[in-house]
């Protein structure tokens, strides 16, 4: 019985397109309708066996965790007809395949499977399908889309995603789907199931609520290797033995294969055994210690956030009145935050992959920057060290030039009776009493100064020693050295600006007062009045004596605007190196360079020649394939510009009957199941997203008609529609720069937000305060944690408790295939 055109779609492992591939079963998933994702192709075995032995493999318990991720069970799916062999005749090989399409099993299993496929692999490695059954009625001319895809090694963290991998994890927490300090481990782990759950649902454009089959069959993908694994594990006690006899190496390889089993056997006896005896007198201590440092963590964490009153310096922490109180605020929440993060990288979650994998490299990226930090800060601090007096001559003179010396000159200037400064006339009363009050507060400050030069050595050993905690608290504390090295440059700049501030704010009232306007506070607007003759005269003499003035006050507040605005730029500098420092995303770096399957940035498709895998086999035929498909491609390009200047088209292009290239991809191939609209070329490289496979959204792309179900006689009459095969290589591509720097481009959305603005200009021109930015630590941690309370850290002792007995004491040693329940737990603090 046969049916016209019908499409299918079959995801195929590349590494099973290989000369040792063998006559076997198909095993898999079958998603929907004709697409189905193979996961391995099983030899030697027969049928009945084979489903015993999926069977006890999906009820396996330690199985169902990866079952739930792929939606379905695995099954056998049909059968791979290989009709060359080394070592055996073509025609013992034919016989064989011919003996395995009769069996009963296999036809028995062909009337009764909802997918069947019968797939034949070409002397290319190749698999091309050669029939279809569907509940028994068979599909003949079948159009097919063969896509390839390197199978994810779990245990590498690789996997393919449908979305480019999010580094940020405060973004992945904000939604709440994996870290919040307020719920319980099992509450944030029956969040996390059920916001999975529904991730596979979606809307369709019909109204409907279908299954989002490109993340199903992207998990199973991800799923392979393992589930590969495990079938063979489980159907390899059912194998055939083949009729030749073993080689000396195949038998001195499966005797020390059955050596190393029964010593690991052996051994994992012996610890299991020992195990829970000495687990009390090793563990328990263990986790007192930890319980003891996590206290005291918590105890300087809940001091470094203490707040001052509002009185006095605002009501800030006091952890931001110093760059250095932020950085070990810093490392302090990181300590808490890596044993959770550890834990979480290192078990599977098949459900949430992404999350999984941000986590595994968020934190080796920190303990990669933590150890190179500590390497930088070590050198640096030896550096200062052994030329501590060499450094602290330097700094006493950088300190006396420019923050004493060069200040007082300019005093000097402005003050000076023989010349008008910058070609001002300043007051001559005001102008001398501000010239003395500025030149003895200066004095004051470098008597301070001087006072404190035999210290300078043991700071600059302080600043070194401190190295050993890396460069960046070495940074911090230079930073805090600049800052107080330059408190007097900002009590001059709060005076005059405040000086600057009041005089524009009575100059703005007088000169309301002199239009016979004034202010209305309630209404925010200016209204007329009818002043007397005596208010009229009084405010138009002080508007006059105020703006004579004026122009003395100006000279003063920009000479310590300019400075201040210095020192800023300086302390701003110093905050992003120690940003970038904090934040460089080395580890990321180098797996983008070494590994870039671990770093997904969204899918890509490429046409893939028929003759790929049959010549990657060689290398020679490699790079001679490659060779001649560039001068293939370059004649090609050549003969159609030459035959578009005469208005014909090439023979053999293709170009007329909707062909993207000599591969056989179809437009419409293409068009059904990637939804891609390019007209003209073939798109090497392609990233698509999501309604992949959804043939109910789109139907007229999978015109699948009703089996026919007449005679054969009859079925001669239907025109036979000619079947297209199209292969294409699904990979990763990958994972862009800016994603890879996303938190320097959070750096500098912050600085430019914070200084490059009109209201910074507008404190300026006003003379209100221009505030430092006040904190430049970007999103690294969780931000779930709003107070830190003697409540609050009483919780979090108790969490981590909690979190130290389910991890170090109730843990096992997991298979392969195992997949333990993610620890949703929470007892990390989170950034404030």
């Amino acid at each position: 019985m046969n049916s016209s055109a019908a499409i299918s779609k079959i995801f195929w492992p590349s590494h099973l397109c290989s000369q040792n591939l063998r006559t076997g079963f198909i095993i898999g998933w079958n998603v929907r309708s004709f697409t189905a994702c193979i996961a391995t192709v099983v030899s030697d075995i027969d049928l009945g066996p084979l489903v015993s032995a999926l069977s006890s493999l999906t009820a396996d318990p330690q199985f169902a965790s990866l079952n739930r991720a792929c939606g379905v069970n695995p099954v056998v799916l049909g059968v791979a007809i290989v009709p060359f062999a080394d070592g055996m005749d073509e025609q013992a090989v034919s016989e064989s395949n011919a003996k395995l399409l009769a069996s009963p099993s296999l036809l028995e299993h062909k009337e009764t499977a909802n997918l069947w496929l019968t797939i034949e692999i070409k002397p290319t490695y190749i698999p091309s399908l050669k029939s279809l059954h569907c509940c028994g009625f068979r599909y003949s001319n079948v159009s097919s889309e063969i896509i390839f895809y390197k199978q994810p090694d779990a245990r590498k963290f690789q996997f393919l995603s449908l979305d480019p991998l999010v580094l940020d994890i405060s973004q992945i927490n904000a939604s709440g789907a994996l870290f919040d300090a307020s719920m319980s481990p099992k509450a944030a782990q029956k969040r996390m199931k059920s916001s999975m759950g529904q991730a596979r649902l979606f809307i369709s454009s019909s109204g409907r609520t279908v299954t989002d089959d490109m993340n199903v069959t992207l998990q199973q993908i991800n799923s392979s290797r393992e589930t590969e694994q495990a079938v063979r594990d489980k159907a390899k006690h059912f194998l055939r033995r083949r009729a030749r006899g073993r080689s000396m190496s195949e038998a001195v390889r499966e005797s020390a294969v059955d050596l190393s089993i029964k010593v690991r056997s052996k051994v994992a006896v012996t610890v299991t055994t020992l195990w829970p005896i000495i687990q009390p007198f090793t563990i328990r201590p263990l986790m007192v210690i930890l319980f003891v440092l996590r206290a005291l963590v918590e105890i300087c964490l809940w001091i470094l956030n203490l707040k001052f009153p509002d009185w006095a310096f605002n009501g800030i922490a006091i952890k931001d009145m110093t760059t250095t109180g932020q950085q070990i605020d810093l490392r302090l929440q990181q300590a808490c935050f890596w044993p959770w993060q550890y834990f979480m990288a290192r078990k599977k979650a098949w459900t949430n992959t992404s999350i999984t994998r941000a986590q595994y490299i968020s934190f080796y990226n920190s303990m990669w920057l933590v150890a190179n930090d500590i390497i930088i800060g070590v050198a640096f601090g030896s550096f200062l060290i052994s030329n501590n007096k060499y450094m602290a001559e330097v700094l006493q003179r950088y300190v006396k030039d420019y923050t004493i010396d060069s200040i007082s000159a300019v005093l000097e200037w402005l003050t000076s009776k023989n010349e008008y400064p910058a070609g001002l006339k300043l007051n001559p009363e005001l102008n001398p009493f501000l010239g003395q009050l500025f030149k003895w507060l200066i004095e004051i400050w470098a008597d301070f100064i001087i006072s404190l030069q035999p210290l300078v050595p043991t700071v600059i050993n302080l600043i070194g020693v401190s190295g050993v905690l890396g460069a960046t608290m070495s940074l911090s504390l230079v930073s805090d050295l600049l800052a107080f090295t330059t408190l007097h440059i900002y009590w001059f700049y709060m005076v005059a600006a405040r000086i600057f501030h009041w005089q524009l704010t009575i100059l703005y009232s007088l000169f309301n007062l002199f239009r016979g306007k004034k202010r209305n506070t309630l209404r925010h607007r200016i209204d007329s009045c009818d002043y007397d003759l005596d208010q009229l005269l009084l405010g138009t003499i002080l508007f006059t004596l105020l703006t004579f003035l004026f122009p003395t006050i100006v000279v003063y507040y920009l000479t310590f605007a300019l400075s201040r605005v210095a020192v800023i730029c300086m302390q701003a500098t110093m905050e992003t190196v120690l940003a970038c420092l904090n934040h460089f995303p080395l580890f990321a770096i180098l797996l983008r360079l070494k590994d870039p399957d671990r770093l997904p940035g969204g899918l890509r498709l490429e046409v893939c020649p028929e003759r790929f895998f049959f010549d990657r086999a060689t290398p020679l035929r490699w790079v001679v394939s490659s060779l001649r498909s560039v001068s293939a491609e370059s004649h090609q390009h050549s003969q159609h510009q030459d035959m578009s200047k005469l208005g014909r088209t090439v023979p053999g292009s293709n170009s007329s009957l909707g062909f993207r290239g000599p591969q056989g991809l179809t437009d419409q191939g293409l068009r059904s199941g990637l939804h891609q609209g390019t007209t003209n070329g073939i798109s090497q490289q392609q990233t698509h997203r999501s309604s992949f496979f959804n043939h109910q959204d789109h139907p007229q792309y999978f015109p699948l008609q009703q089996p026919f179900s007449g005679s054969a006689e009859d079925s001669g009459h239907i025109e036979a529609i000619p079947r297209s095969v199209s292969y294409l290589f699904l990979t990763n591509s990958p994972l862009p720069m800016g994603a890879i720097f996303f938190q320097y481009s959070v750096l500098w959305k912050r600085l430019s937000s914070h200084y490059f603005t009109l209201h910074v200009l507008k404190c300026l021109l006003s003379g209100e305060t221009i505030k430092s930015i006040p904190r430049l630590q970007y999103p690294m941690l969780p931000d779930t944690r709003s107070r830190f309370t003697i409540h609050s850290i009483k919780q979090v002792l108790i969490k981590f408790w909690a979190f130290c007995e389910e991890t170090l004491m109730d843990q096992e040693p997991v298979p392969l295939y195992q997949v333990p329940s993610s620890y949703s737990g929470s007892f990390g603090t989170a950034r404030r």
